[in-house]
């Protein structure tokens, strides 16, 4: 608690009553000064870390604004079906399909792209765009295994495929045929989406390029954590970022 309490003091040769305001507890009034001392600095602590919460966001939006920009494909090599050879962001090496065969790419190119996994598409209504990819997900699945009747699916029935679920005037074998029947009919789980990556073309012009098509969409297995591209990594610290910026300013304004 605070009192007024009474110090004499000798000033300039004479006796005088000074009114000194003092902070006492249960120690002695010894201690007020150390007290005072310690509650400044306590305050100017608060000062400077509020002022950090309120930069906080501000360096989180910078950091998210970094992380915005696009993941890049570049094709390496390619053949007349899939997996063609592309490098993502100029360091990773990926196998992919291609799943429109309107669109033309060349070796060298290279475009923009957003990583969408295939768990976004889950309980897509069949009759819409987006069951579109998990039916792509499935054809891809079946790259390598039997068909039950001593034919083992492989590039070509499922690039056909592939192409068909998007143009259904594309050309297919009966292989193709069986996959795109069951690719329907197949129940889809969150767990079996997850396995697989779309590269979704950003809308921008294809760089490097000739100018002879537009950016390909194309489906591949999910990445593994460690081969995870840095513009998604980043995306999600800057997400987390901005997050705890909030936490710290809600802190402070208790």
């Amino acid at each position: 608690m605070k009192i007024r309490v009474q110090i004499r003091a000798l000033i300039s040769g004479e006796t005088k009553w000074q009114p000194v305001s003092a902070t006492v507890g249960y120690g002695s009034r010894s201690q007020a000064p150390e007290h005072f001392a310690t509650n400044a600095r306590t305050t100017s602590k608060e000062n400077v870390m509020k002022k950090i919460a309120y930069l906080f966001p501000v360096i989180c939006l910078a950091v998210l604004s970094v992380s915005a920009k696009a993941d890049t494909l570049k094709l390496v090599s390619a053949g007349s079906t899939g997996p063609y050879d592309l490098k993502l962001n100029g360091t990773t090496d990926v196998k992919l399909f291609c799943i429109d065969d309107f669109r033309d790419v060349q070796e060298g190119e290279s475009w923009g792209v957003t990583i969408v996994n295939g768990a976004n598409y889950l309980n897509s209504n069949k009759h819409s765009s987006d069951f579109k990819y998990e039916e792509e997900t499935y054809i891809y699945s079946k790259l390598g295994t039997s068909d039950g009747h001593g034919h083992t699916y492989n590039n070509t029935d499922v690039q056909q495929a592939l192409w068909y679920i998007f143009d259904h005037n594309a050309d297919t074998n009966s292989h193709a045929d069986n996959l795109i029947e069951d690719a329907y009919d197949f129940h889809y789980t969150s767990s079996f989406l997850d396995d697989f990556n779309f590269y979704i073309p950003t809308g921008q012009d294809i760089t490097n390029g000739r100018g002879l098509g537009l950016p390909q969409e194309m489906i591949g297995a999910a990445l593994p954590p460690a081969q995870a591209p840095e513009p998604s990594t980043l995306m999600l610290m800057g997400s987390g970022l901005v997050g705890l910026a909030g936490a710290v300013r809600r802190r402070f304004a208790r």
